[in-house]
């Protein structure tokens, strides 16, 4: 995600990359990966930008104003309390920290030192999803009915991944974004319930959720998430979708090459509506440079956002283990 963020600066131009930290300077190994959206960067020149092998060598930077932290979920929490000790705004990959708590613990020294802090939930900012969000909040369609959605990946192939402990396992690498997503768009939900699978070494592979809005279960809108990971030996396609029935309308998002988002209303044929070119990355970074530059907090993508999210995968995880339905 570094690679994907960094290169994604670089395409849009908000804001000038003037440093790189990655231990891997120091042994002089390839940095770079690839991720599961078709578009991300496996490497990119770095040119003349400094290059440090130790993260307090960039924050000690002068000419660095505000950090892009892409480390392995167990640096989180650390790397960012160093940066904002350090008075540096910050965009941190999801997710924040291992825990709500640990996130709390970030939100709290942001407030404190007056920087920015981000977390980077990139569907809040996807083209296609944004729509979902608005058309939600409008009510143009009438209410939500259900909503379901679905994100399905081969399990990446970095140790770090294959470590549950540190990872999450996909339960909370992969299956986060669509919690936070539903959270945002449907607000916090009263209760979860939810169901999986973990592999050999205990890491959940497989979430599948319900979301509880409302005290009368007939009434509110049924909302599921599914989240996995997948072993085959060849890297699958990747799966990120969502169905969305409204009162006087249907809408389904379908990614691919390229994505398609249909609208499906009563007396007119299926239409697909236009999506902007650009990946979320693109767009979550530049919004983030804009935020951190005006030193105001991200409306789209607050910091409290991240302990919402945490907090609801505590409560999915829970669930999963008790079998039974965990309230909020």
């Amino acid at each position: 995600m570094g690679m994907t963020h960094f290169a994604a600066y670089k395409r849009h131009g908000r804001g000038r990359v003037v440093a790189v930290a990655d231990q891997k300077f120091a042994s002089g190994e390839a940095i770079g990966g690839v991720g599961n959206i078709v578009g991300q960067s496996s490497g990119a020149d770095l040119g003349d930008c400094a290059k440090y092998a130790e993260a307090a060598d960039l924050l000690a930077d002068p000419n660095v104003a505000a950090v892009d932290i892409c480390a392995p979920t167990p640096a989180h929490v650390p790397l960012a309390l160093a940066a904002i000790r350090a008075g540096k705004h910050v965009l941190l990959e999801k997710p924040a920290a291992p825990t709500a708590a640990e996130a709390r613990t970030l939100t709290d020294a942001a407030k404190a030192a007056g920087v920015v802090l981000m977390p980077a939930h990139c569907m809040r900012f996807w083209p296609g999803w944004d729509w979902l969000k608005n058309a939600v909040a409008s009510g143009e369609y009438g209410a939500v009915l259900s909503a379901t959605f679905t994100r399905i990946g081969a399990q990446p192939p970095s140790p770090f991944y294959h470590d549950g402990a540190a990872s999450g396992g996909a339960h909370l690498d992969l299956h986060i974004h669509d919690t936070d997503f539903v959270a945002w768009v449907f607000g916090r939900p009263l209760a979860v319930t939810s169901f999986g699978r973990r592999d050999a070494g205990g890491a959940i592979f497989h979430t599948l959720t319900r979301y509880h809005y409302g005290a009368d279960a007939a009434a509110a809108p049924l909302v599921t998430a599914e989240g996995a990971w997948t072993r085959e030996p060849e890297k699958r396609p990747f799966v990120m979708r969502y169905a969305v029935e409204f009162e006087r309308a249907s809408a389904g998002y379908e990614f691919g090459e390229p994505p398609v988002l249909t609208l499906y209303e009563k007396d007119a044929p299926p239409r697909q509506l236009p999506l902007a070119s650009e990946l979320g990355y693109d767009i979550e970074t530049a919004r983030f440079a804009e935020c951190a530059a005006a030193g105001r907090e991200c409306e789209t993508s607050p910091a409290a956002a991240a302990v919402t999210a945490l907090e609801i995968i505590g409560a999915e995880q829970r669930s999963l283990e008790s079998g039974q339905t965990v309230r909020l």
